[in-house]
């Protein structure tokens, strides 16, 4: 299922605790929506859309580094927004890694935002082998995730950023060989 975003003005922002996992069904205890926030953030005056500039970002790697998305300037960006506790998430993983192996050196990467804890997170990468950068946090996460137009708080939410940084398109749910084939086929 596919949806496409559409820039909503002051937009608020819910923590982590009221993400909503629409495509992984019932948040895991930690997870409850009853200590919910609804302060706007001023710095989420517009939610990314399709065609819009992608919005720069800060979160740690796995080993505690602060990164920026615009490291990856350059590159046809996958941005992938998971959890370890989410089956969509855990099952399109190794195709993500299988795509980026066979095409990291044509000036494409997968950066993926683990909603989740890191020691969680760093056994799930090892496990699974996962190359691509791998950025974590858990309100953090979520706060980006909106301003890519996650209103729902979906998981996984995957957003194609092309080499200039236009949003090329956003896709709630898991991602199918067909979709990844589609954009690589299309702007890579």
């Amino acid at each position: 299922m596919r949806h496409h975003t559409h820039a909503l003005p002051g937009l608020a922002l819910a923590t982590a605790g009221a993400f909503m996992l629409a495509a992984c069904g019932d948040p895991e205890p930690e997870m409850d929506t009853a200590g919910a926030t609804t302060d706007a953030a001023p710095e989420v005056a517009a939610e990314a859309a399709s065609g819009n500039q992608r919005i720069d970002f800060t979160l740690p790697d796995l080993a505690g580094d602060e990164r920026q998305l615009s490291e990856w300037d350059g590159d046809l960006i996958v941005l992938n927004f998971w959890a370890t506790w989410c089956p969509p998430c855990k099952k399109e993983m190794p195709l993500f890694q299988d795509t980026y192996e066979a095409h990291r050196d044509d000036g494409f990467t997968i950066v993926a935002v683990a909603v989740d804890e890191q020691t969680a997170t760093q056994h799930f990468v090892d496990d699974f082998g996962i190359e691509f950068p791998v950025l974590i946090g858990q309100d953090e996460a979520v706060a980006v995730g909106r301003e890519y137009g996650n209103r729902i708080g979906a998981l996984p939410y995957t957003v194609l950023i092309a080499r200039d940084g236009t949003i090329l398109d956003t896709h709630r749910g898991e991602v199918e060989p067909e979709d990844l084939d589609g954009w690589l086929e299309a702007h890579l």
